[in-house]
C-alpha cells in the first residue's frame, strides 16, 4: 500500500503543492485556517495565500481569488481549500479516487449511505448546482465543491467531493449533492465509476422522481458499460 501511495503522489500535479493565491476582494466576513492551524484568522484584501490555507465564508459573504491564469469566487455559507482550486486531468482525478478508496474506513453495518442526512438550512437546487445555506462545516465545503464545477473545474471538484465524503460522512446521505456529482462522473465518461456512485446513491432515501432517474442512469450507464467491453 505505502509504494502505491508513493506513486500516487509521483503523479499529483506540481501546482497543487506550490500554487500562490492573491485576494482581490472580500465582501462581508471570511476567514482563513492556514496549514495545520487551528486557528481561524480573518481574510483581508491584498493577502497571499498559499495552498494549503482553508477559507470559509459567512451569510453574505464572498471572496475572490487569483492565480497564475486562475480566477475563483467563493459565495456565502461556503468553504474550500485552496489545494483544490486547480485543473485536474481525467487520469489524475482517477488517481485521486484511487488513493480517497485506499483511505476509507471500513464500512459499518450503520453506513450513512444507507440513510439520508437532516439538513437545516435553504436548499437551492437550480439547473447549474446544488446549493445548501447552513452553518455545517461538511455542507459549506460541498458548496464550494460545486462552485468548482460550475467554473469548469469539474475533476477536482470530484476529487474535493469525494474527499469530504470521507472525513463528513453525515453528509453523504444528502442527495442532491451525491446527483450533482455522479452526473459529472458521467459527463467526463467514467461510467463504471459513475455505475458505482450511482448504485451507492440508490441505497439513499429517494423520493419517486429521483428513484426514476437514478434507475434511468443505471440502465443507461449499465449498456455503456457493456459497449465498451465489446
Amino acid at each position: 500500500m505505502k509504494s502505491l501511495l508513493i506513486i500516487l503522489l509521483i503523479f499529483l500535479p506540481v501546482n497543487a503543492f506550490g500554487q500562490l493565491f492573491k485576494v482581490v476582494k472580500v465582501k462581508g466576513s471570511v476567514q482563513g485556517q492556514v496549514g495545520t492551524s487551528e486557528k481561524w484568522i480573518e481574510i483581508k484584501e491584498g493577502n497571499t495565500l498559499d495552498a494549503n490555507t482553508m477559507l470559509s465564508t459567512n451569510d453574505n459573504s464572498s471572496v475572490q481569488l487569483v492565480a497564475n491564469d486562475l480566477k475563483f469566487n467563493l459565495r456565502e455559507s461556503s468553504a474550500i481549500s485552496t489545494s483544490a482550486i486547480k485543473q485536474m486531468s481525467v487520469d489524475e482525478l482517477l488517481l485521486a479516487l484511487a488513493l480517497d478508496d485506499m483511505m476509507q474506513a471500513p464500512k459499518k453495518n450503520n453506513d450513512s449511505d444507507a440513510k439520508n442526512t437532516a439538513v437545516y438550512g435553504t436548499n437551492l437546487n437550480g439547473n447549474n448546482g446544488v446549493f445548501i445555506k447552513s452553518n455545517d462545516f461538511g455542507i459549506k465545503r460541498l458548496n464550494g465543491a460545486v462552485q468548482l464545477a460550475q467554473v469548469g473545474l469539474r475533476e477536482s471538484a470530484v476529487a474535493t467531493a469525494r474527499e469530504i465524503y470521507r472525513k463528513y460522512p453525515e453528509v453523504k446521505g444528502i442527495t442532491a449533492y451525491r446527483l450533482f456529482f455522479g452526473q459529472i462522473l458521467v459527463d467526463l465518461g467514467l461510467y463504471q465509476e459513475a455505475f458505482e456512485e450511482y448504485k451507492s446513491i440508490q441505497s439513499l432515501k429517494l423520493s419517486t422522481k429521483e428513484k426514476e432517474q437514478v434507475e434511468e442512469t443505471l440502465e443507461m450507464l449499465s449498456k455503456k458499460i457493456i459497449s465498451e467491453e465489446k
